[in-house]
């Protein structure tokens, strides 16, 4: 008989605290891959970092309040489940494989652009770029491997290594700052420097989201977490506070570093945050921020794999998807054939993306892909979150209503702003993005019979836990 079984109460409130921070690979995004959103944002990086954080932090309180009621699993999945019915869950659960595993290529994709241009830097190492694709499949099966190991080493890990990245990271920036007070400039915080003005910032907000993206990685450990309910909901909203924090700060400190007049090449610096800090510190800072660089986006990709696969598995167990992908290990108890798809299906996308786009274009064609199936899964997610009140509270609640209204129209805004400025990775990330709708709107016709005995059962996975008010 197939085992489909995780391994309950393994990981308590601090390992699933930091899933959400880990899952953004936070050095990452602050050393590099900043530079997507600075590619549009220019010198107001900072503006873009604390609007993107005011627009998570809405949306992490609404998680965060729909966790203290649901969990399982399925994350996202047994959310929009519980509040919209199997139907709409089905719709929201491809769509996060898809955005996930597009966020999990992107991640990949940073190592593969990042990293030879960092070892170029610090030790004068040049990687061809035949490479690319061996350094994709090693990266993603590095993920992998971790990932299946079990989720108590995983977690670990991953906790261990956000704390010390982001620890060393704010220490050498407050360093920066103090040491040169000259450099201090509160005009990043407006329009400014922004070339282009509020499309620019709003461009650079979408493309800042991706480092967000992760955020909610521990709500599909909710059968694997001690009082999973009030645990994941505390981690939610604590990752995007500290999140929030260390983006805002990283990003003024490069900002400034740089000069917010010179941030026109930042993102052809590929790797500005380990030259800025080797610039004022010395080479040896700039080893340390490499090796937190590498560790940091590999990092990430082992929380991506955990929380994607498990999500993938609480398909497969309800029969909307294979059901092949809801077996988990003997041992371990890890979804290891969910992880595995999941790591070949990023692998084909970035290395193809790359084959024929080039490791930057790719890198931004899949950072457009994951960031605008997030922000369509969340407004699915913000739209179930009154419905779901109402089912355990009795009322859909006049906040409730509000808060959703509110983010949903931010969201809608920040999709709108996409496609001011066109560019091609814009049109190839949304046309994947479009596909891939297309597509699951046929699997959902294949499967109206599966959806209806679904939804004539109530199936809805809820923990047993009493909700903590």
């Amino acid at each position: 008989m197939m085992q489909s079984k995780l391994h309950s109460g393994a990981i308590g409130f601090r390992n699933s605290l930091l899933q959400g921070v880990a899952s953004a690979a936070p050095a990452g995004a602050a050393v590099a891959t900043f530079t997507g959103a600075a590619f549009f944002a220019r010198g107001a990086l900072p503006l873009t970092a604390l609007l993107a954080f005011f627009v998570v932090l809405l949306n992490g309180y609404i998680i965060s309040r729909i966790s203290l009621k649901v969990s399982g699993s399925g994350g996202y999945y047994e959310y929009v489940k519980a509040g919209h019915g199997p139907s709409v869950a089905l719709f929201t659960g491809y769509m996060y494989i898809f955005y996930q595993i597009m966020a999990i290529a992107f991640v990949a994709l940073s190592i593969a652009v990042f990293v030879p241009a960092a070892l170029s830097y610090v030790f004068n190492v040049n990687i061809s770029p035949i490479f690319v694709v061996p350094l994709l499949a090693a990266s993603l099966a590095y993920g992998f491997v971790v990932s299946v190991r079990g989720i108590k080493i995983s977690t670990s890990y991953t906790m261990i290594m956000a704390l010390i990245e982001i620890g060393v990271i704010v220490v050498m920036g407050l360093y920066v700052l103090i040491s040169h007070p000259s450099i201090n400039n509160a005009s990043v915080f407006t329009l400014k420097y922004s070339s282009s003005g509020i499309t620019g910032v709003a461009l650079g907000v979408l493309l800042m989201y991706t480092s967000f993206a992760g955020f909610g990685a521990s709500t599909p450990l909710g059968e694997e977490t001690t009082k999973p309910k009030v645990s994941i909901s505390k981690s939610v909203i604590y990752s995007v506070i500290i999140l929030g924090i260390f983006y805002v700060f990283t990003a003024y400190v490069f900002t400034v570093a740089y000069g917010p007049t010179n941030m026109a090449s930042y993102a052809g610096a590929l790797v500005p945050g380990i030259s800025i800090m080797g610039s004022y510190l010395g080479v040896g800072a700039a080893i340390v921020i490499t090796v937190l660089f590498i560790n940091s986006l590999l990092t990430g990709l082992v929380v991506l794999t955990n929380a994607t696969s498990r999500v993938l598995m609480a398909m497969g167990r309800d029969g909307l998807a294979p059901s092949v992908l809801s077996k988990t290990h003997d041992k371990r108890m890890t979804p290891y054939v969910s992880a595995g798809v999941v790591a070949i299906s990023a692998f084909l996308i970035s290395s193809v993306a790359a084959e024929i786009l080039g490791g930057f274009t790719a890198f931004i064609f899949a950072a457009i892909g994951a960031t605008l199936g997030t922000l369509f899964v969340h407004i699915i997610i913000n739209s179930a979150f009154p419905s779901i009140n109402k089912k355990f509270e009795g009322s859909f609640g006049a906040r409730n209503i509000a808060l959703s209204v509110i983010s949903i129209s931010i969201f809608l805004f920040i999709l709108g702003s996409t496609f001011i400025g066109v560019s091609s990775p814009v049109v190839l990330g949304t046309g994947a993005f479009v596909v891939w709708s297309i597509v699951t709107f046929v699997f959902m016709y294949m499967k109206r019979r599966r959806l209806k005995e679904l939804k004539a059962t109530g199936s809805v996975e809820l923990s047993m836990d009493t909700v903590t008010k």
